[in-house]
């Protein structure tokens, strides 16, 4: 019979938010994978996966240099993974003749084979059905939560689905398999060389443990290795045996396209002998099945990393029970959608539902997942689950899973602070502690260290400690450790401490890590990376706006009252002008503007415990701490002193651009960007309602901060008379770096409070110089705003033999960018301005009319390849001119924001993921991608295809747009008598709530008709909105929240007839105590 290929393949989306794609292997390739969460007290394992052969193209513990099956990217992945990923051979036999056919799922479609892939947030399914046959098979993934161990478990199910009986071998597992040991760079460059280290054992068991004998870098040491790659296979009767040799499989077809040695008799005989070492093992499992009709062979593969081959066999009876893998599954499932119920939402779309927890998860694998801790009388916040992005298409990230308990990540400063940023919306136990942590890592000059990295903490007060323990913890174990504590230390070290010393202190781990951290500081690490961006400081803000909405009674505390804020001391630092101004191929450029400070480096090394943390007497004294509103005045004069020469934009003067990562080449083109000035004066507006609210208090100020700020000021004032930008420019310019010369080691420790005019002096002078900016990145003719700008030195002197000294600039714009649109939009405070900014934009080229999307840039052709790698990239693709989802989502937030209600509908399906065609889309539309293909690219075909998964901002955005939907911008809020009131201003469309009969769920007897909407609140109250009219909550007709229900935890009730909820019920609701609230509205 001749093979027709299946003619086409299919998507769908089930109210259980499985996503299936029929016939996966033809449609659009695209990448994804495992969330890598495998709960407080499990390993992840991070596991990579694409629409080709069996789905999983990778997937190791840690990091890339700890791989179980070869990384590849996205592109070598849909090439690789159907001959070096998972492999299931049959030899099928039925009938008297008993003619043996050959058959391997998952690897071609034909009119009589049909697959899909089945998408859930927790794992992966794959189906596939041969009706000549007659067999069907699946092959279910999950990542093993909640263990001592990191595993991926496989599934496989094969089902007789004919009219007769059927015998089977079947042999099925990997082809090549990494043993432990195996970093990245031997596998891409010394692949051969690195085999003579490659050793099996444990093959007597059934369950080989992969590894290299010693580790292999050349030095005079032999360091042995006892952690290991396992594979164990089992079904009912138990555990299978293994084949480790892919020679004894393949014969001599070292591509593995053919099973040659499988295939030459009718009836495979395990090896008799397997070759061990020397080679890039294997991992197989062979089984004979008799099927019936209707009747299953089912058999399961655990692939993992354990830390001893002893530490596995003493766990293979546990491990090999299909008990076991059944609650692991549901323990897995339990445990990812507990992390998305946060988020929960019942609405009259079931795709928004989903989709909204899906990018719940999403941001916390970017921005971690707070666990509070009750640490004494103050709570610890503690982030698991957090990595910085890398996958598939993001293969240029060294992405990394702490393989311990209470996993967490490295991230980018600005990654994880968006992430981050409606937390305490979903926690409030959180409270400050991002606002904390983040603003810490600001330096004095303004500019913070690229790379988070996790908590640790360390023993503070051992005697205190000690006392604690007394009859919990034996006398001869506490030396041990206390040792440990009193050295950084994570959560996850200190509980292996306890498991492998065999110390139980009669605790729960958390109440016993709550006791432990009671005694302890907490050490925000972080590392310098490379180089300073203009924007980061930027997102504290939006951190000071989340915890204001929900504290809104204790800011006046944290601004002005705690001295808690530090800085972070970082070696590198910014160089002054004569330094990084020069002439490169005899053209004007700003080029090697960061550099080490040799002496500072060595005082920052002196230190023995928090060395990163500025100190008093210049370096040498105490750790400097002072008030946030201190740090915020401090963080303001050293960006209104980085303004351009045309007084328009903030200047990228420390190597990096902004957000705007591929404007790479900006910098060095003195460039700028009003992007931050509209920031600027968000923080300007911010400080001064902040000092006009506390009836401007007193402030403690360093001398140095003083120093900067009344120089600054009298510099306003003289600007204010010539209005003479570039006299400006050089003065304040002048200015910062005598203050970073003056502040090079630390501060003085001097401190004086300057009067409140003084301060409001300043703050008004910059907000007038900061206006005047903006002034200048409107451009009148389209209505828009200029994001970015090449400031040209049109005159210099020539100092020495390439140094340069501007004597004049010539601005000149980029093309239109969405991300200026978005920051104009935010700082509007006018409804019928933003009304024209947003119908400009629209009618500018920014407004993809095919795909009804925003562009991130317009075209950007007329502009020198110099500007950075935007300009090469291809029309549409990537930073050029695509859908930038992350910023398409700040622009939508900004238009619900501004109060462009119909606006923001009029958008909403056009431009959220879950509502588009996923044909076009050509993925998951429950899952975000980085950008969208506009229809600027070449290839039509391509447009409106998502691609770069998941990990992206855009979550963060999305959760925004939740709460400020469902919510509100400020729900909290203080009334006249100083106390705490809640108030729920919904932005919701009519179509959003559904209709629910009498009787039904959440239907109110008082009610004739009803139509709900109901959304998890402060991550653990239900609030149900109940609209009879099903009307919008919005514009001139929209019904308001008239009377409300609360039912607390305890089963009593209580009605308010009135929009505010008072004190203390708001108080009780925003700690939790309330189980569910129904509004009506009217």
């Amino acid at each position: 019979m001749k093979n027709k290929t299946a003619a086409r393949s299919g998507y769908a989306l089930s109210a259980d938010g499985k996503f299936s794609i029929q016939n996966y292997n033809l449609s659009r390739p695209f990448a994804s994978f495992f969330p890598g969460i495998a709960g407080k007290y499990g390993i992840p394992m991070w596991v990579f996966y694409v629409n080709r052969g069996q789905g999983i193209s990778s997937f190791g513990i840690k990091d890339k240099d700890h791989t179980i099956l070869e990384f590849y990217p996205a592109n070598k992945s849909w090439q690789t993974t159907p001959l070096q990923g998972f492999r299931t051979f049959l030899k099928i036999s039925a009938g008297a003749s008993g003619k043996t056919y050959f058959y391997e799922p998952f690897s071609r479609n034909t009119e009589k084979i049909s697959s899909s892939m089945e998408i859930t947030p927790a794992g992966l399914k794959i189906i596939e059905s041969n009706e000549e046959a007659g067999i069907t098979v699946s092959v279910e993934y999950f990542t093993v939560p909640n263990d001592n161990y990191a595993g991926l478990v496989r599934t496989v199910t094969i089902s007789n689905v004919s009219g007769g009986r059927k015998k089977l071998q079947i042999l099925d597992g990997l082809p090549q398999i990494v043993p432990f040991g195996t970093n990245n760079f031997f596998l891409k460059k010394m692949s051969r060389t690195i085999e003579a280290w490659m050793t099996v054992e444990n093959t007597e068991t059934g369950a080989p443990f992969y590894k290299l004998s010693v580790d292999p870098a050349d030095r005079p040491e032999v360091v042995h290795i006892d952690a290991g790659n396992f594979f164990l296979p089992f079904s009912k009767n138990g555990i299978l045996k293994s084949i480790v040799d892919p020679e004894t499989v393949f014969g001599h077809i070292t591509d593995f396209s053919v099973p040659f040695n499988f295939l030459k008799t009718a009836d495979f005989a395990f090896p008799v002998k397997q070759s061990l070492r020397n080679k890039i093992p294997s991992a197989f499992c062979l089984l004979d099945a008799g099927l019936g009709k209707g009747e299953k062979a089912v058999f399961c593969s655990i692939f993992g990393n354990m830390r001893s081959r002893q530490k596995l066999n003493g766990e293979l009876k546990r491990l090999a029970s299909f008990d076991y893998i059944a609650q692991k599954k549901h323990e897995n499932t339990g445990l990812i959608e507990g992390l998305m119920s946060d988020i929960r939402t019942e609405s009259a779309s079931r795709a928004f539902d989903l989709y909204a927890g899906q990018t719940y998860l999403d941001n916390i694998m970017r921005g971690g997942y707070p666990l509070v801790f009750k640490a004494g009388k103050e709570n610890a916040v503690f982030y698991l689950y957090s990595r910085k992005h890398g996958d598939l298409e993001r293969d240029y990230n060294r992405f990394q899973l702490q393989p311990s308990y209470y996993s967490q990540g490295n991230g980018n400063y600005r990654d994880v602070n968006q992430n981050r940023r409606c937390d305490v919306w979903f926690n409030p136990r959180v409270g400050a502690e991002n606002i904390i942590s983040f603003f810490n890592l600001i330096q004095a000059d303004g500019y913070n260290p690229l790379v988070v990295k996790g908590v640790s903490f360390v023993l503070e007060d051992r005697a205190g400690l000690q006392k604690s323990l007394e009859g919990k913890i034996a006398e001869e174990k506490m030396g041990g450790l206390l040792l440990l504590l009193e050295k950084p230390f994570s959560p996850g070290e200190l509980i292996f401490f306890l498991e492998d010393n065999g110390i139980a202190a009669g605790l729960e781990h958390d109440e016993f890590l709550g006791l432990v951290l009671s005694f302890c500081g907490c050490i925000y690490e972080a590392e310098h990376g490379e180089g300073f961006w203009s924007d980061h400081w930027t997102y504290n803000l939006d951190l000071l706006e989340s915890y204001a909405a929900i504290f809104p009674d204790k800011m006046n505390e944290l601004l002005f009252r705690k001295k808690i804020f530090t800085f972070f001391d970082n070696a590198e630092s910014v160089n002054p002008r004569g330094n990084k101004y020069i002439l490169y191929n005899g053209q004007p450029r700003q080029l090697h503007s960061v550099s080490v400070d040799a002496e500072k480096k060595e005082l920052i090394a002196s230190r023995k415990q928090s060395p990163s943390i500025a100190r008093a007497a210049h370096g040498k004294g105490e750790i400097y701490r002072t008030t946030l509103i201190a740090k915020l005045l401090l963080l303001g004069a050293n960006k209104l002193c980085s303004l351009d020469p045309n007084g328009c934009g903030i200047e990228m003067e420390a190597n990096k651009p902004n957000w705007f990562d591929a404007l790479n080449g900006l910098p060095a083109l003195f460039g700028s960007s009003s992007c931050e000035t509209f920031e600027l004066k968000r923080l300007f507006v911010y400080m001064a309602e902040a000092m006009k609210k506390n009836d401007m208090p007193e402030i403690e100020l360093a001398e140095e901060t003083i120093f900067l700020l009344r120089k600054c000021t009298a510099l306003l004032e003289e600007w204010e008379k010539d209005g003479d930008d570039m006299r400006f420019w050089d003065a304040s310019a002048s200015l910062k770096e005598e203050y970073r010369r003056l502040t090079r080691l630390g501060f003085n420790g001097r401190e004086e409070k300057p009067a409140a005019g003084e301060i409001n002096a300043f703050l008004s002078a910059g907000l007038k110089k900061i206006t005047a900016a903006l002034d200048k990145a409107f451009d009148h003719e389209s209505g828009t705003y200029f994001s970015y700008f090449i400031n040209d030195p049109e005159k210099y002197e020539v100092h020495g033999v390439k140094n340069i000294k501007p004597l004049r600039f010539s601005a000149r714009p980029l093309p239109l960018f969405l991300e200026g649109e978005m920051h104009a939009l935010r700082t509007c405070e006018d409804a019928a301005k933003a009304k024209q900014l947003y119908s400009a934009v629209k009618k500018s080229a920014l407004y993809d009319k095919k795909l009804k999307m925003y562009k991130v840039t317009e075209s950007l052709a007329r502009m020198p390849e110099e500007i950075g790698r935007c300009r090469v990239f291809t029309p549409g693709w990537l930073e050029n001119e695509s859908i930038w989802l992350h910023m398409e989502y700040k622009y939508l937030l900004e238009i619900l924001r501004s109060g462009l209600h119909k606006e923001f509908y009029e958008e909403f399906k056009n431009l959220l993921i879950p509502y588009q065609r996923p044909e076009r889309y050509g993925r998951n539309i429950l899952e975000n991608s980085s950008f969208l293909v506009s229809s600027a690219f070449p290839d039509e075909k391509l447009h409106g295809n998502g691609y770069v998964a998941r990990l992206s901002g855009s979550t963060a955005e999305f959760i925004h747009i939740w709460t400020l939907m469902n919510i509100g911008a400020k729900p909290f809020f203080l009334n006249k008598n100083n106390e705490l009131n809640l108030r729920f201003e919904p932005v919701l469309a009519s179509w959003l709530f559904k209709p629910v009969k009498r009787g039904a769920r959440y239907h109110l007897p008082e009610l004739k008709a009803d139509a709900i909407y109901g959304f998890n609140f402060l991550g653990g109250t239900w609030v149900v909105y109940h609209n009879p009219g099903k009307k919008d909550t919005f514009g001139a007709k929209g019904v308001k929240p008239a009377s409300i229900s609360l039912l607390d935890k305890q089963g009593a009730s209580r009605r308010i007839d009135s929009p505010v909820i008072p004190s203390p019920l708001a108080e009780d609701i925003r700690q939790g105590k309330m189980e569910r609230i129904d509004i009506i509205l009217a």
